[in-house]
Parts: C-alpha cells; sequence; structure tokens
C-alpha cells in the first residue's frame, strides 16, 4: 500500500473532502500551479492531528495552503498534500473582547463579525482576502497595522499531533514574519479586541476597504504585495520611480494601479512569474541601491516538487 491509498482512512468527517490531482491555480488567488498530488479539507482538530501522524509516518510532504492568497505554486504542482481548514477550525468564539478563532476563518468574515459585535482592532483585515492561519504564519497587516498587534496567544500542532499553546512573544511576531512556520501548523489564536462604537468601527472597516480598491489592483488575479517593504520606504514606490508599472514578462504584469502587485493577466506561469520578480529586483537594486526582498510564499519549486 503506498500512501495515496492509504490517506483516505483518516477522514472521520462527512464534511472533510479529499481529492486527488487537484489543480491548485484553482486555490489560489494568483490562479497559477500545476496539481497537489492531494488536496485535502480538514474539517476537525482530531483530523488534523491523523494527518500530522500521516506525514511524519510516511514522510509525506503536507503544506496547509488555506485559501492561497499569497501564494506561488509551481507550474509542475506540488508533490505532496495540500490542506485547508473548514469546519471546527474556522470558527469564532467571543467572551466580551475576547475572541477565539480558527485558523481556516476568513479575515474578511472574522473583520465583520467583530465590527457587528462593536470590537474593533481587526478592521484593518476587511481587505485581505486570507484565512487566519495565513495572517498568523505571516503577521500580515495594512494600514498601519498587523495582526500580532491583537494577539494574545497561538494555538499550534507539531508534527505528532500535539497541541502547543504559545504566548504571544513565543509566537515571536516580526514584520511580515513570525516563528510560527516551524510547526506543522496554526489551528487557532486569541485575541484581545477594543470595545467600541459597532457604528464607528464598520464605517472604519469600510474606510479602509475603500482606500485598498481605491489604491490597489481588485479585479485581476494576483497574490498580494509581491515585496516586503525595506525599513523607511515602500515597495511599491521603489518600482514605480525605476519606471517598472506596466512591464510584462509572458502573462505576468506589474500592475499600473500599484507596483508591488504582480497581476496574472493572460494565463500566466509561475516560471513567467519568477523571471519578472527577478527582472524588478535587478532594476530596484540597480536605480535605487536597494534589494527587494518577496512576501509572497512558494511552493512545489525544491527538486522533489514539495
Amino acid at each position: 500500500m503506498d500512501w495515496k491509498e492509504a490517506l483516505p482512512e483518516i477522514i472521520t468527517q462527512p464534511s472533510s473532502r479529499l481529492r486527488f490531482g487537484e489543480p491548485l491555480a484553482k486555490h489560489t488567488h494568483f490562479g497559477i500551479g500545476g496539481d497537489a498530488t492531494a488536496y485535502f479539507e480538514v474539517s476537525t482538530v482530531s483530523e488534523l492531528a491523523a494527518l500530522a501522524r500521516f506525514h511524519k509516518a510516511w514522510d509525506v510532504p503536507v503544506a496547509v495552503i488555506g485559501r492561497g492568497s499569497n501564494l506561488l505554486v509551481s507550474d509542475t504542482g506540488f508533490k505532496g498534500i495540500g490542506v485547508r481548514l473548514v469546519g471546527e477550525l474556522a470558527t469564532s468564539e467571543v467572551d466580551r473582547n475576547v475572541v477565539s478563532v480558527g485558523a481556516g476563518l476568513a479575515l474578511p468574515a472574522l473583520s465583520k463579525m467583530m465590527s457587528q459585535r462593536g470590537l474593533s482592532g481587526v478592521e484593518f483585515a476587511f481587505g485581505i482576502p486570507g484565512s487566519v492561519g495565513g495572517a498568523l504564519i505571516m503577521n500580515a497587516g495594512a494600514w498601519g497595522s498587523s495582526f500580532g498587534d491583537v494577539v494574545t496567544n497561538v494555538t499550534v500542532m507539531d508534527d505528532t499531533g500535539e497541541l502547543v499553546n504559545l504566548t504571544h512573544d513565543e509566537a515571536q511576531f516580526e514584520y511580515r514574519h513570525s516563528g510560527l512556520e516551524t510547526y506543522f501548523s496554526v489551528t487557532g489564536a486569541t485575541l484581545a479586541l477594543e470595545p467600541g462604537d459597532g457604528d464607528e468601527i464598520t464605517e472604519r472597516m469600510q474606510t479602509l476597504f475603500k482606500q485598498k480598491i481605491e489604491t490597489q489592483p481588485f479585479v485581476e488575479e494576483n497574490a498580494g504585495c509581491m515585496f516586503k517593504n525595506p525599513p523607511g520606504d515602500s515597495a511599491g514606490r521603489l518600482i514605480d520611480i525605476s519606471g517598472l508599472k506596466g512591464y510584462r514578462i509572458g502573462g505576468a504584469e506589474v500592475s499600473t494601479v500599484h507596483g508591488n502587485f504582480i497581476l496574472n493577466i493572460d494565463n500566466a506561469t509561475a516560471e513567467d512569474v519568477l523571471k519578472l520578480v527577478a527582472y524588478i529586483q535587478q532594476q530596484v537594486r540597480e536605480k535605487t541601491g536597494i534589494s527587494l526582498q518577496t512576501e509572497v510564499k512558494r511552493l512545489g519549486f525544491d527538486a522533489k516538487g514539495g
């Protein structure tokens, strides 16, 4: 028996779905990438723990790709199991101003629910099309706020299937980075939000969202900001002054609205994107002396497709 035959045995919930040879382009906002050997929508903590043990026992690569909003998948796909957390792993529970959230919960849904409850602190996340888990790992942020700002604790799972509770400091939040990526998966977090007027919070959330759609590409397929902002500057500004807006390689193009976005405008391949990334880095370095570092994660680019 190989691992593909054994994997269905760990499914215990009707809401959990497993597919083989699944195109990951369907599950990323870039709309780019080959197939995952398997794609698993996991709906309970116990199933996720079983998957962690399966991953260790069979030595099969596993990647929690969430909503695929900050991800570039290789054209050859991912030789392993792509995972999305659903069901009980995508819920929230509110106790006054303390909120327990599952890693699979969508950020826009979280922002909207909290505004309706009169809780402030995650308005900025309404325009981020990712999940809580990805926001924790990347310490996602916008408009001067970051997800780590409101986190008190994070629950992660190690590769034995055991849950580990981390404090804010143990999570090691930094700019667009944390110490959470070393674990098998993030499962959830506890947030401390500020009570406020629901109408005012909703208005602030909608104002930030309006600013986003006015200043960033919103319709075209993209993975969000491609590069981290260097200290004291903006990657978008550096790309703009380097004359790169609208520059295109294959089906990938630098947005004319915001230079820090690469768009899939015509069936772009991952190779197109990587060539464009390298060209941007070269041009910005030559013109400004600054080396841009990528923010978007990559999957399936190592020698084994992992």
